[in-house]
């Protein structure tokens, strides 16, 4: 098993060692912010970005963490999944009696199970960039922080995760962005004097860095045309203005493929089961909740 460094030039941090307590332990830390800087070598395009970001204007971003990440794909994954099985099933069952039933009983519940968390577990809010003010603003099991841009501590790090062979490693990677007592804004005192968040967790460590690139460039640079149109699919009213410009055919086959593979983008719209940000940040952006 190699536990070598991370693939970048950012200079090395034991921030993680200041945590009174770690639900788990990653190695190889650097320390991308302060001062924010990007990962050479690393495209800073927000081409295929859609997915971290929850909402964008000039103003202000709202950044998912890897909670939402994974409840934006996992239908994704498990309705294909459940579709290509059903219907070899169904094939076979052509030929053999009993196959088809007795796959949909094991499947469908299992099914509809997923389902049933999506609707009902509650929506987390994502991490709100304010460029405008040179300010982010994170909640964290029920603890609100204000940190300054110039003073946001963000670090990659990974380990390695055993796949189940036996033999079978594979290093994962994470961007923790950590989270002090000072800059505690509103909601419950925070429980201890540094705490992390984890923003996301992957395999793959260039698209790790390139969503932190495209962040660091948005706040330096503001938004594109191209980054505009790169991020059409970022949350349902977005997307609902993409398509209002199209034909009515293309409008009805692009609903009707995110209905079956992605109803997270319709359902988080109007869910009722969501976590909302406090008055005292809706003060200053008023009532917007993306997640």
């Amino acid at each position: 098993m190699s536990d070598s460094p991370l693939n970048c030039d950012l200079p090395v941090t034991d921030i993680e060692q200041q945590l009174e307590k770690r639900w788990y332990r990653t190695h190889g830390e650097r320390l991308a912010s302060p001062p924010a800087r990007k990962v050479a070598g690393v495209s800073d395009s927000s081409e295929e970005q859609d997915f971290g970001v929850a909402y964008i204007s000039n103003r202000f971003m709202d950044v998912r963490t890897l909670y939402m990440i994974f409840r934006r794909f996992q239908l994704v994954a498990i309705n294909l999944f459940m579709i290509a099985a059903l219907s070899i099933m169904w094939v076979i069952g052509q030929f053999y009696y009993g196959v088809f039933t007795a796959s949909a009983a094991l499947f469908v519940p299992l099914w509809a199970a997923v389902y049933l968390f999506e609707v009902f577990a509650p929506l987390t809010l994502p991490v709100r960039i304010d460029r405008q003010e040179g300010v982010v603003y994170v909640g964290h099991r029920g603890t609100f922080y204000r940190i300054p841009l110039d003073e946001l501590e963000v670090s990659f790090s990974h380990n390695l995760q055993y796949l189940g062979s036996g033999v079978m490693w594979e290093r994962q990677y994470y961007s923790h962005l950590y989270l002090r007592d000072k800059y505690y804004f509103c909601g419950k005192a925070p429980k201890g004097a540094l705490q992390r968040k984890k923003i996301s967790s992957t395999f793959n460590e260039e698209m790790m860095y390139q969503r932190w690139n495209f962040i660091v460039k948005y706040v330096n640079e503001g938004l594109t045309k191209q980054e505009i149109d790169d991020l059409v699919g970022v949350n349902f009213d977005a997307y609902k203005n993409y398509l209002s410009s199209k034909s009515l055919g293309r409008r009805i086959l692009s609903y009707s493929i995110f209905l079956i593979l992605m109803p997270t983008m319709f359902w988080w719209k109007v869910s009722p089961f969501k976590y909302k940000w406090p008055k005292e940040v809706e003060a200053v952006f008023g009532k917007i909740n993306y997640y």
